[in-house]
């Protein structure tokens, strides 16, 4: 056996006399061996970190595995036990090795999806050059802001059927279809599939703002390019409010008095109008968009803007309160907060950026 494996047989022995806390020193001084030699080190030798950090590593507390994912994940030899073992644990270990580890194969990673589900999901999306198996997974199991985060990986690779399944999808989800309309690698026959979910995209939002007959006006306007439609002169029912709430925010905003707490304080009066527009104008966001991730159908979108925007739980929770149904229900705000902290920022900020690309085409 070589210097090194005696030393970490050793080691091992040692393990059944110690603490927690002297678990957490040796695989620290393991890891320091490990990087000061990997770039010299043959299979073998790796295989013998591999097998011994592995088992020291289940005896240590959550604070050490994080660490040790952080220093072993950019490591091109890392040992791929430890490594598989990490990508495993809890989402706040599991990131760093998702995100850059380069031992996980295909195959693991559609294996790691499945058994931990969301937040592993979406730190995958952020590895660079994704196979098609593993994105196919993905779209088919990630649900809505999975299959956002990997349409927007440029360097993600698409099956033929993937790609055709994202663009059904984004028959009925606008902010999908433009994060399609940044990529470079839809098949040509896609294409027209996406312009056509576009098109009926404006066409809704047209109809939704304009007075009951007037589809012709619409349909021209769409097939223009038209951004906007003559106003029928009259202000719909329900907009007065929100008017003067805008010129509010908006003189905030001028006097620079505008912030995340004054949101939150809107927000915690069930003040929906001044937290809708507060929010849509610290977003850079239209005031529809703003209204649809607060009050809409899509629980997460408020969680994933916030934590784009850098906001606090505290403000949140208070714009989580003013829906009619996750905003009354305990369990369901626990829920929301445990995503929310385990969420990784850069990732909201890119759902962030969508959205932001979306209203600039609308």
């Amino acid at each position: 056996m070589s210097a090194v494996g005696i030393m970490l047989r050793d080691l091992e022995a040692k393990m059944t006399r110690r603490s927690g806390d002297e678990h957490a020193n040796i695989v620290s001084r393991l890891t320091d061996l490990f990087l000061a030699t990997a770039p010299h080190m043959d299979d073998d030798q790796v295989g013998v970190f591999d097998v011994v950090i592995s088992r020291l590593a289940k005896a240590i507390e959550l604070r050490a595995r994080v660490e040790l994912a952080e220093r072993l994940a950019p490591v091109p030899n890392a040992p791929a036990g430890v490594m598989r073992q990490l990508a495993l644990d809890e989402i706040a270990v599991a990131r760093p090795v998702l995100v850059q580890c380069s031992c996980l194969s295909d195959q693991d990673l559609v294996a790691i999806s499945a058994a931990r589900g969301r937040d592993h999901m979406l730190a995958i999306t952020e590895r660079p050059h994704l196979g098609e198996p593993v994105t196919d997974f993905l779209i088919l199991r990630g649900g809505r802001v999975v299959t956002h985060a990997v349409a927007a990986n440029q360097t993600a690779r698409f099956s033929r059927h993937g790609m055709g399944v994202m663009v059904m999808r984004a028959n009925e989800d606008e902010a999908l279809q433009s994060a399609l309309g940044l990529r470079r690698d839809i098949p040509a026959e896609l294409v027209d599939q996406l312009m056509t979910a576009a098109k009926n995209s404006a066409r809704r939002r047209l109809a939704a703002s304009l007075e009951p007959g007037l589809a012709d006006a619409i349909d021209r306007a769409v097939e223009r390019g038209a951004e906007v439609v003559a106003a029928t002169g009259r202000m719909p029912a329900g907009l007065d409010a929100v008017s003067a709430a805008l010129i509010e925010i908006r003189e905030l905003s001028e006097a620079g008095e505008l912030d995340e707490g004054r949101v939150r304080l809107f927000a915690q009066e069930g003040d929906r109008e001044r937290a809708i527009c507060g929010l849509a104008v610290l977003a850079q966001l239209s005031l529809p968009a703003s209204e649809q991730i607060i009050l809409g159908p899509d629980r997460e979108a408020v969680l994933l803007v916030t934590r784009g925007l850098g906001w606090s739980w505290d403000t949140t929770a208070a714009l989580i309160s003013l829906r009619k149904d996750l905003g009354r229900s305990p369990a369901a705000v626990e829920r929301a907060h445990e995503s929310f902290r385990n969420l990784a920022e850069g990732t909201a900020q890119r759902v962030l950026g969508f959205l932001r690309m979306r209203d600039v085409k609308h």
